[in-house]
């Protein structure tokens, strides 16, 4: 009978360890539960696992070290990363490190389950490939073989299957197109160890490994598809940097990209402003329409100002109805004028529902004198000049005076 796959949760919430066991349990998989980052250590130390699920928070050692040493233990093993905090740093770095997928709580149970999968699958394919590493006719993935002039002189079935034209195109071919460099640098070097590359062909992602055999003088690599977890990936990123509802920048991105700039402008001078603005009285909105015309306003609202916005502009949902605009190379007259475009082409805006409305805005440029707490503080005196001077107008404020 085929063994059960041995799933390690780490958390320090006894009932979420309990309910999870539980759970995975009744779906067939065997496991072990750690309260904290030793405890975990120490159990992969004497039991292998097929997976880790690994709160990003422990009480005595970081999520993310705590990964890094189970792979140390056993480099197989794959790693689920769960928070109720989610970082675009910290999910890029959890991928970037080696963990499957990165997964915010409270998560839907039928997608933590679904990554689990195929996170186990993944795991199986990787230990299927050095099983037969010496007999790469029986794996299941594609495997292929080339000479020192980049010809292909072996596909196993798998890869027959599914490059069926590699054999003749050979480096020509999309899956192999970018791996030159790679290759040669094998050759020459004729060093055993593996290399890893990802390469697309349609719209399916592919992981090679690659490394130079020593025994039969040749080229090999392994071909895995990771589409699945590249599209965790990208879910990951998302999640990181996009607000859900209107698809623009969140704050948390927003922030990054600003602080990045203003630390540009500082170094080179360029002009920077910033605009944020407001809809008025849009509390109205959703009292007398209800909260589904208010999102299709976010929406509508949002469409509008990326069609009336430079390429090079950051558009963000800062809160609520509050938006962001960055503005880079761009000085005070210019951005006013920016924003007063942008103001009376959303008053003569027909919205579905509740006609027309109308949008407050602050502007404020980047000052030698500032930081990023300066500047934004700025910005946001000069939208609350705005609405308290009457709404439907644009504020700008320097450093010292209002500007006109």
């Amino acid at each position: 009978m085929k063994a059960k796959p041995q799933i390690l949760i780490v958390d320090d919430d006894p009932n979420l360890r309990k309910t999870l066991a539980d759970i995975l349990r009744v779906k067939g998989y065997e496991t072990a539960v750690a309260a904290n980052g030793a405890q975990a250590i120490a159990t992969a130390q004497q039991q292998t696992f097929s997976l880790a699920l690994i709160d990003l928070m422990l009480p005595d050692i970081a999520g993310l070290e705590v990964m890094a040493r189970i792979k140390t233990i056993t480099p197989l093993t794959e790693a689920i990363i769960l928070t109720g905090h989610a970082s675009m740093d910290t999910a890029i770095t959890a991928t970037g490190q080696g963990a499957f997928a990165y997964l915010l709580k409270p998560y839907q149970m039928d997608d933590l389950l679904q990554k689990i999968g195929h996170a186990v699958e993944r795991k199986q394919a990787r230990e299927e490939i050095l099983r037969l590493a010496s007999f790469p006719r029986l794996l299941p993935s594609p495997v292929i073989e080339l000479n020192l002039a980049g010809e292909v002189t072996y596909l196993n079935p798998a890869a027959e299957r599914l490059f069926p034209e590699l054999n003749m195109q050979g480096l020509s071919h999309p899956l192999l197109q970018g791996s030159q460099a790679l290759l040669t640098a094998l050759w020459h070097g004729k060093q055993p160890g593996d290399s890893t590359l990802e390469t697309m062909v349609g719209e399916a992602t592919y992981e090679l490994h690659v490394s130079y055999v020593q025994e039969v003088d040749l080229i090999r690599i392994y071909v895995l598809d990771i589409t699945q977890r590249k599209r965790s990936e990208q879910e990951i990123y998302l999640l990181a940097t996009t607000d859900s509802l209107t698809g623009i920048a969140n704050r948390r991105y927003f922030s990054t990209v600003l602080a990045a700039e203003v630390e540009r402008t500082k170094r080179y001078g360029a002009p920077m402003s910033v605009i944020m603005y407001d809809i008025d009285f849009f509390k109205r909105v959703n009292d007398t329409f209800g909260h589904d015309v208010g999102d299709y306003v976010l929406q509508a609202l949002t469409s509008l100002v990326k069609q009336n916005i430079r390429s090079n502009d950051v558009l963000a949902r800062w809160g609520g109805e509050e938006f962001m605009v960055l503005m880079p190379q761009s000085n005070l007259k210019a951005a006013r004028d920016a924003a007063e475009k942008l103001r009376l082409t959303i008053a003569a805006y027909h919205f579905h529902h509740c006609d027309h409305l109308t949008v407050s805005f602050g502007v404020a440029s980047f000052e030698p004198q500032d930081d990023l707490n300066a500047l934004l503080k700025r910005v946001d005196d000069a939208l609350y000049r705005a609405k308290a001077q009457g709404r439907n107008r644009v504020e700008a404020l320097t450093g010292e005076v209002t500007a006109k």
